[in-house]
């Protein structure tokens, strides 16, 4: 016998699950929530640099307690190469505890309850969990990288989970209005400079040997301050199904990330929005549809460029690094915080960028899985 049965049971009481719950509420269900954790926010697994749609676009209003500092622009680099992208209010540097604290509030959360098994039993679904039994006509997977939903279910994904680390630091930052973007390799693998506004900066990286950058990158710098505390999580790059039955997933879980900029908050929350709305009109199946005509082009164009940057020479990416700084300007101008491939079709649409697509295609034709990944799209 199960502990509990619910209508709509939500694993994951992270930003997105929390605003999926709050999305239900509005709209007349009382949704259960079950986190591993003993509170909502912590650890923190994020750099907490969001976009200010985050606060203006969304369906329900979002409290803004937690913003700390406010960003005007970045600092970009590569190889000893830089350039300064100034865009006025453009991102918030956030508590994400206080964010996603702020977001769960007046919602029925189960603290550690953690997810070890979940089955189809008749319409709905029987969860096993460190807490017992639960049973639900429906199942939301806001759990994460790792969903065990998305496992256990067996949903389609094509994704890669990348390596994320973070440290703050008690450190003083001049340019308190200013990120620093400093890349392993354009325009996949970074490091990051980030100011809270307070006497502490965030120092991380979404590479492949995540400690070593971070060492090498602050030394670099000469950055030097108390390390008060330690975030790291795995960032999932890729496709993802998002629903089987009753049972969907949305955030994390379902890979609902920005492929540049590995940023996920806005993308799922937003995607909330269109399965909650799905969900209400007892039409669950259309979230995947609706989902596609909002955000597939735009992935799956990010996910390509992406794919094709990782793999291409040294040589080929400082040429394109080199364009790029040579039309920050432009950037400044068109780029989408959220929405990436504006920049994308802004420079490809420049004749100035013919010889440099023309050395990427060079590149490329060396290189025949990139090829085959072009042909395939």
């Amino acid at each position: 016998m199960a502990k509990k049965s619910d209508k709509i049971v939500i694993v994951g009481a992270g930003p997105v699950g929390c605003y999926t719950g709050r999305l239900l509420k509005h709209f007349g269900y009382t949704p259960l929530i079950l986190e591993e954790h003993g509170e909502v926010g912590r650890p923190v697994s994020c750099a907490g640099i969001v976009g200010k749609d985050v606060f203006t676009d969304m369906m329900l209003p979002i409290s803004k307690k937690s913003i700390l500092n406010t960003i005007d622009g970045a600092k970009v680099s590569y190889n000893g190469f830089a350039f300064l992208l100034k865009r006025p209010g453009v991102a918030h540097i956030i508590d994400r505890a206080l964010f996603d604290s702020e977001l769960s509030q007046g919602l029925k959360i189960e603290f550690h309850t953690k997810l070890e098994g979940i089955e189809k039993s008749g319409p709905g679904y029987r969860l096993k969990t460190t807490n017992g039994e639960y049973y639900a006509d429906y199942v939301i997977g806001a759990d994460g990288p790792n969903s065990r939903i998305r496992k256990s279910l067996r949903f389609d994904s094509n994704m890669k989970l990348y390596k994320g680390l973070q440290y703050r630091v008690k450190l003083e930052i001049a340019d308190r209005d200013r990120v620093e973007v400093s890349y392993v390799k354009p325009f996949s693998l970074f490091t990051w400079l980030i100011p809270e506004g307070n006497g502490v900066a965030r120092i991380g990286t979404i590479c492949d040997k995540p400690s070593l950058e971070l060492e090498r990158f602050m030394k670099e710098r000469n950055l030097k301050g108390e390390i008060i505390e330690r975030n790291a999580g795995p960032i999932p790059i890729g496709t993802c199904q998002l629903v089987r039955g009753n049972a969907t997933l949305v955030g994390d879980a379902a890979c609902q990330i920005k492929p540049i900029t590995s940023g996920g908050i806005y993308y799922g929350m937003k995607s909330a929005e269109l399965m909650v709305s799905a969900l209400k009109d007892g039409k669950l199946q259309d979230y995947e549809r609706l989902w596609n005509e909002e955000f597939g082009k735009e992935i799956r164009l990010c996910l390509l460029a992406r794919y094709i940057m990782e793999n291409m020479s040294e040589e080929a990416l400082s040429k394109v690094f080199t364009y790029v700084r040579d039309n920050a300007s432009l950037i400044e101008r068109i780029g989408d915080f959220e929405n990436h491939s504006t920049v994308f079709w802004s420079l490809i649409a420049n004749p100035r960028t013919y010889p440099t697509i023309g050395n990427v295609l060079f590149d490329v034709l060396k290189k025949p899985r990139i090829l085959l990944r072009l042909l395939r799209r």
